[in-house]
């Protein structure tokens, strides 16, 4: 069993200059966390999500904080206003200004099996991994794989497929 198998092909995609409402949007009404980045031929570029959302939500001087690894942040004063003036900022600006970049993440080919894919999703920072074609332009994006994809995997092995073995 490999990631072609489980995969999800039909992936809900935006582009680099899509503004981060729109991608918002997009993430809230199909219920997901990363949306892939793609550029016109369907090269992938990146991916945004929620984790990187969090990140942008916090004031600069926390998120430059984080880097030093200090995780306790209850010094900071909560103001609302404030808050939704830079979710309104972040909001205008293009994805490719927030997305995680190719570079910095990991994804797997279409015949990367199912073991392996389940050491890349531990060790990945996200939930999902894309699932790339490497051609002589760059990298197709071609499904994903989530967590839940190979979850429901596990389950079809462990309870449905031996079901039907017993029968």
């Amino acid at each position: 069993m490999t990631a072609k198998n489980i995969m999800t092909s039909r992936v809900i995609t935006v582009h680099p200059a899509d503004k981060v409402s729109d991608a918002l949007l997009l993430m809230h009404k199909h219920h997901v966390r990363n949306l892939p980045v793609v550029d016109e031929s369907g090269e992938f570029v990146g991916l945004f999500g929620v984790r990187r959302l969090g990140r942008l939500l916090l004031p600069k001087a926390a998120s430059e904080l984080g880097r030093y690894s200090l995780t306790d942040l209850s010094f900071m004063p909560e103001n609302p206003g404030e808050m939704m003036e830079h979710m309104h900022e972040i909001a205008r600006k293009p994805v490719a200004d927030y997305l995680e970049k190719e570079k910095n993440l990991l994804f797997c080919k279409p015949d990367t099996p199912v073991p392996e894919l389940l050491k890349l999703l531990e060790e990945s920072k996200d939930t999902s991994l894309p699932v790339i074609v490497i051609t002589h332009k760059g990298k197709k994006l071609v499904g994903l794989v989530s967590v839940w994809d190979v979850l429901e995997w596990i389950v079809f092995i462990t309870f449905v497929k031996h079901d039907t073995d017993i029968e």
